[in-house]
């Protein structure tokens, strides 16, 4: 089980235990003041629980927002529920769409150079404070026969459960405010996450990029943005130059998430299968990976490790059943959250590996990829 599994699991439990608080000490003595019948009981519960978490998810985008104009962004798009605004072709829009946070996101662009993204993530936990001080003064002014008393008191606590899950400083099951934060004490990573959203917003409007910057401090957010430059020398068929991208992310292991350095390693991986003689890959498989490092590339379920991996067994270690394996994680993979030209872009790698295996292992039978256009 992975680190942030854990972690998560953690943080869940804390919410389910705040979720029983609320049910146990603040719902059900709600009840007996407003001698509600049974069927009453479950209708007012359900309701303030649903209402509850709307409002929250509201004010925490609408922290987001304030904050983000504060600090000197323009809004991409608000996703709340999975009810989504967002620009596209400089045009406002409205879908439904999945969205990275526990009940929504906000995507934004820096208006300047200088922009701070620290009021855009500490947006929520501020306009939360707001939120817990409005239902408070309600709680105390209002009489107990009056439904809003027990509701404003509910809808804050479920807030409460909400913010500490937004809070944790560590990577969880979504990237949480408290995770950027504590990246972004680092300057180099303020500046990476202002040219990480410039990127992401240019994609989303499918134009384009245009020169990305390289970062020579290497951390999770830096090793993040220079992985587009190096889908852009792999378009190119630079393969010496993306291996020069690689080469600081490998040699930093200690200042990265561990699925970053993994799945570089996988990209190294690919490169040596497309450039070096067998004996050379042979040589990096058996000699500089660790046990470890060759488990996860086995088992991570992300199309650049999968696509590495499909060559691996297909020009080396010739398993048609692994490569048969391979291919059909290929739907779950892509499912996983990534922008869409480099969606296209691995499904495009992945097609072409499959190819070069095919006709290498021409006895083998391996279906084509399920993949969802």
């Amino acid at each position: 089980m992975k680190k942030e599994d854990v972690l998560s699991i953690f943080v869940y439990l804390v919410m389910l235990l705040i979720a029983l608080f609320i049910g146990l000490r603040i719902i059900s003595p709600a009840i007996g003041d407003l001698t509600y019948t049974q069927k009453e009981a479950y209708g007012f519960a359900i309701l303030t629980i649903v209402v509850g978490v709307l409002i929250n998810a509201i004010i925490f985008e609408v922290g987001h927002i304030v904050g983000a104009l504060i600090g000197g962004y323009k809004i991409l798009s608000v996703n709340i529920l999975g009810l989504c605004v967002f620009r596209a072709n400089k045009k406002w829009r409205v879908a439904i769409k999945g969205f990275n946070g526990l009940t929504g996101e906000t995507r934004i662009f820096a208006r300047r150079a200088k922009a701070n993204p620290r009021y855009h993530l500490f947006g929520p936990i501020i306009m939360y404070l707001i939120e817990f001080v409005a239902a408070i003064l309600l709680f105390v002014f209002l009489p107990k026969e009056n439904v809003i008393h027990h509701a404003s008191l509910i809808v804050a606590g479920i807030g409460a459960m909400l913010i500490i899950y937004n809070i944790m400083p560590f990577r969880l099951d979504t990237l949480t405010d408290g995770y950027y934060l504590m990246l972004l004490s680092k300057r180099v990573n303020i500046e990476a996450y202002n040219e990480l959203m410039r990127i992401q917003s240019l994609v989303n409007d499918k134009e384009e990029i245009g020169e990305i910057k390289v970062f020579e401090q290497i951390t999770t957010l830096t090793a993040t943005v220079n992985m587009y430059k190096f889908y852009d020398y792999l378009d190119e068929q630079k393969y010496e130059e993306a291996m020069k991208i690689l080469k600081p992310i490998l040699e930093n292991k200690h200042k990265l998430e561990p699925e970053i350095h993994g799945r570089a390693l996988a990209q190294k991986l690919y490169l040596l299968l497309i450039t070096k003689p067998k004996e050379a890959v042979e040589l990096y498989w058996n000699d500089e990976l660790n046990a470890k490092e060759k488990k996860f590339i086995a088992n991570d379920t992300s199309m650049e490790s999968l696509r590495s991996y499909l060559l691996f067994n297909g020009l080396v270690s010739k398993s048609e059943s692994e490569s048969a394996y391979v291919v059909s994680r290929v739907p779950k993979a892509l499912k996983t959250r990534m922008d869409e030209r480099r969606r296209q872009t691995e499904i495009d790698l992945f097609i072409q590996t499959l190819e070069i295996v095919r006709k290498e292992n021409p006895n083998w039978v391996i279906e084509d990829p399920k993949i969802k256009k």
